[in-house]
C-alpha cells in the first residue's frame, strides 16, 4: 500500500507543478492590452512592410487570440480582423483594420463601471511601465448620448526605437436612467504610424 500511496502523491504533485498559471499571474485588463499597444507599434529599424498585416499580427498575435476569416474582397476598401485579448478576468474586443497590405489601427472595447473625469488612467500606467509615454495633446467633453461625465481624450504615444501612434480614449454608458445598472463601455483606437 505504500507504493500506491507514494505513486499518488507524485502525481499529484506533478500535476500540481504542471498546471497552469493561478489567475493571479495573469496580467490585467489594463497590463494586457498595453503590451498590445506597445507590440503594434513598429520598431523604428524595420523596413517600409512595418505595418502590413502579417507584420503586426506577429507583434501582437502572443497577448491576443485571432477570430477565423475568410478571405478578403478586393473590392473592399476597409479591411478588418476581429480578436479578443483575456486579461483580469475579462475578454477584450479588438479590431485590427486598414486598407490593402496596410494596418492602419486597432480599435479596443471592454465593459467597466463608469469612470469619473480625474480618476488615475490604469492603461497609461500600464503603458508606462512598457516604456510607452503617453502625452495627452486633446480633450473634449464626450457627446451627451455618451452618459459619462470622462472627457474624450487624444494622447501622442511615444517609446524608445518605436514608431510613434495616436491613442484616443472614450467611454460610452448606458443611461442613468435604465432599469439595469449603469454599465460602460470604454474604447481605445489606436492610429498606428503617427
Amino acid at each position: 500500500m505504500p507504493v500506491i500511496r507514494n505513486a499518488a502523491a507524485a502525481v499529484f504533485a506533478t500535476t500540481m507543478l504542471s498546471s497552469p498559471a493561478s489567475a493571479q499571474d495573469q496580467p490585467t485588463a489594463e497590463q494586457a492590452m498595453a503590451r498590445v499597444i506597445q507590440g503594434a507599434l513598429a520598431p523604428s529599424s524595420l523596413g517600409d512592410w512595418r505595418y502590413r498585416w502579417d507584420a503586426v499580427s506577429i507583434r501582437i498575435s502572443r497577448d491576443m487570440h485571432w477570430h477565423l476569416v475568410g478571405p478578403d474582397d478586393a473590392e473592399e476598401e476597409t479591411i478588418s480582423r476581429n480578436g479578443w485579448i483575456s486579461g483580469g478576468g475579462q475578454q477584450i474586443g479588438v479590431t485590427a483594420y486598414g486598407a490593402g497590405e496596410t494596418v492602419g489601427g486597432l480599435s479596443i472595447d471592454y465593459d467597466r463601471w463608469p469612470q469619473f473625469d480625474g480618476e488615475p488612467h490604469p492603461l497609461i500606467a500600464a503603458l508606462a511601465e512598457l516604456g510607452v509615454e503617453a502625452t495627452e495633446i486633446a480633450r473634449t467633453v464626450a457627446p451627451e448620448f455618451y452618459h459619462t461625465d470622462t472627457p474624450v481624450i487624444v494622447y501622442r504615444l511615444t517609446a524608445p526605437g518605436r514608431d510613434s501612434g495616436t491613442l484616443k480614449r472614450s467611454e460610452q454608458c448606458t443611461s442613468p436612467q435604465s432599469a439595469a445598472a449603469q454599465r460602460c463601455t470604454m474604447s481605445y483606437t489606436l492610429e498606428l504610424g503617427g
